[in-house]
């Protein structure tokens, strides 16, 4: 029977219950005598032999040589970039095709005025002295409605037309304190009120409050009244609607650490309504010459911000830049970009990720991948 058990066979292993493994034998120290281990047990089913020690050595070389022959001369490089760094490594030239399917748009840097500013949320209102309420000095129940929600009335047309509770009172029609549209309708036939009860509000939205809030922060020792604010919608994409701050509470209430500010707005064309949602901008202080490019083009973090510059050849290159104030959509460059140079606003964070090889078709060692 064979004992080696590196070369045991389905018959050998039937046959034997247990053998001796060749390194059961082992000694505690010196002058101790061997004493046995517990006998190993070989195991059922056959064994699978292992492959000479030559033959070991050469299936290793093998593995090893296999990557560079599949590879070719000149290919023993990495080519993707470290974990966390960009792909880009130098100039990228793209095709028409490429710049289509990035979606590609560049602003030229232009030199403009900015002014420090803050943004903050806001939202629009009806100034309280061009927002009247209607309502009777007695207890009644309403007649008629003479008006519409969203109708625009003068100050003294007829609104509603109530009954006094008082027994033989004559029915009353309410009129209008202000001019403006008809912005809240609460009141319907049949109606009972008391004299709290407002039975329709109407606005003048000629002019509107940009009622924003502001934390205490250092920007808010630097707001001053008279201030010049833009705003921007939603609902306008793109546009600003400018302004004069005019009014900022002098303090807040112990549970509420927020101070609102309020920017008169002009709403000549009614295309502004109370309650539209935004970002108000203020100027901080005044505006001076920059070279300026839209926020949207600048990439990374702090401390580490680039853009992409159209060269004269069409390639696009990284440059790192330092920045400025920020005035609204547009950031101020202090080094890294000229004045009329392009910088990619849209399609540059897809940019960012096209070297040379997939960008021009070929490597440094000029083989196409």
């Amino acid at each position: 029977m064979n004992t080696d058990p590196e070369k045991l066979t389905t018959e050998d292993t039937e046959n034997t219950e247990a053998i001796m493994h060749p390194t059961d034998l082992r000694h505690n120290g010196p002058g101790d005598r061997a004493r046995p281990r517990a006998p190993w047990v070989a195991p059922r089913g056959p064994l699978i032999e292992k492959p000479p020690a030559a033959g070991r050595i050469l299936l290793l070389a093998l593995l090893l040589i296999t990557p560079a022959l599949l590879a070719g001369p000149g290919h023993d490089h990495d080519h993707g970039p470290a974990m966390g760094a960009s792909a880009h490594t130098g100039p990228v030239k793209l095709t028409e095709a490429q710049r289509k399917n990035l979606g590609l748009q560049t602003t030229p840097a232009a030199i403009v005025d900015l002014a420090p500013s803050v943004e903050i949320p806001a939202i629009l209102v009806v100034p309280p002295e061009k927002h009247g309420s209607v309502s009777a000095p007695f207890a009644g129940r309403v007649l008629e409605v003479l008006v519409k929600l969203g109708q625009q009335i003068q100050a003294g047309d007829p609104v509603v037309r109530v009954a006094p509770l008082a027994v033989g009172s004559p029915a009353q029609t309410l009129a209008s304190p202000v001019s403006g549209h008809v912005i809240r309708q609460n009141a319907m036939p049949g109606l009972a009120f008391t004299p709290e009860t407002s039975l329709v509000e109407v606005g003048d939205d000629t002019q509107l409050l940009a009622q924003g809030l502001i934390f205490q922060s250092p920007e808010l020792n630097k707001i001053q009244i008279g201030a010049p604010a833009s705003l921007t919608l939603d609902v306008f994409p793109g546009e600003e609607f400018p302004g004069v701050l005019q009014r900022l509470d002098t303090g807040h209430a112990a549970e509420d650490p927020g101070f609102h500010l309020y920017a008169a707005i002009p709403n000549p064309a009614h295309r502004l309504r109370p309650n539209y949602r935004g970002l108000l901008r203020i100027a901080l202080g005044e505006t001076q010459p920059a070279i300026a490019i839209p926020r949207r083009a600048i990439l990374g973090s702090l401390g580490n911000l680039f853009v992409f510059v159209e060269n004269e050849d069409g390639e696009f290159e990284k440059r790192e830049v330092v920045t400025g104030i920020r005035s609204g959509n547009l950031i101020e460059i202090l080094e890294g970009v000229l004045p009329d140079e392009k910088v990619v606003t849209v399609g540059n964070y897809q940019l960012q990720y096209l070297g040379a090889e997939s960008a021009g078709g070929e490597d440094e060692h000029g083989h196409s991948h």
